[in-house]
């Protein structure tokens, strides 16, 4: 990596804040830093080639990058994660495990590291404790994804959408990061429907003290209706 000192010391330091490389040694993050190269993609950069990432493993920085699964009989987009500081992907494909459908945005500008495969592959091997940390990374997308699953298939569009409203918010300050300034069109593809169903539901949510939007931003007014709507078990798609 051919980068400035202060810039190579931000990635390093990021990299001991996660998870997945927080007992790394010293040498290692080093000589991981040595094999990655590190990119810039400016909003809505878009990943297409679903064998791209057979070839190129990546570590998030900084920024926010969905993934997703696009079906173009029907034009439905279903977001399946939302990834920012510190995620990885592709895990799927660094085990060996082939391509899978899913596409990748950047939803804002956003800094990344990548790591040609066999290059990663082989100082996971020379760092074999990393293995628990990507199995822990793993469980928790699979669980999150288990989540969504039940909640598409078993709940209504409002309790998704509250659902999704009160899990993403900051609860003293009652504002979102996460979700922050993403159009309702991104919303809805977070719960398995559509912006024009995003629209009527968050209208409606409005007009029952529970939010208000201003510039794309949404502000939970009342928590305990928001909180209600979770309790409730209506059939209004």
């Amino acid at each position: 990596m051919n980068i400035g000192l202060e810039k190579y010391r931000h990635y390093y330091e990021t990299l001991t804040e996660s998870e997945l490389f927080r007992h790394v040694t010293h040498n290692s993050l080093n000589q991981l830093l040595e094999i990655s190269a590190a990119q810039n993609w400016p909003k809505k950069t878009c990943i297409l080639d679903t064998s791209h990432t057979l070839y190129t493993f990546h570590i998030l920085i900084t920024g926010k990058i969905k993934v997703y699964h696009f079906d173009s009989s029907n034009d439905r987009l279903l977001t399946l994660f939302l990834l920012q500081d510190n995620d990885v992907f592709d895990i799927f494909s660094l085990m060996g495990c082939g391509t899978h459908k899913v596409y990748y945005e950047a939803l804002e500008d956003s800094e990344v590291l990548c790591i040609q495969v066999p290059l990663m592959k082989e100082w996971m091997k020379e760092n074999p404790l990393v293995h628990k940390s990507f199995l822990s990374y793993t469980v928790q997308k699979m669980n999150v994804l288990e989540r969504f699953i039940i909640n598409v298939a078993l709940e209504d569009i409002p309790t998704r959408l509250a659902r999704l409203l009160y899990n993403n918010m900051d609860k003293s300050s009652r504002q979102y990061q996460s979700i922050c300034g993403l159009s309702h069109k991104e919303l809805g593809a977070l719960i398995g429907t559509t912006r024009a169903v995003v629209n009527r539901h968050i209208q409606n949510f409005k007009e029952e003290g529970i939010l208000e939007v201003s510039r794309n931003q949404i502000t939970i007014t009342n928590i305990h209706l928001l909180k209600e709507k979770l309790l409730e078990k209506r059939s209004s798609y």
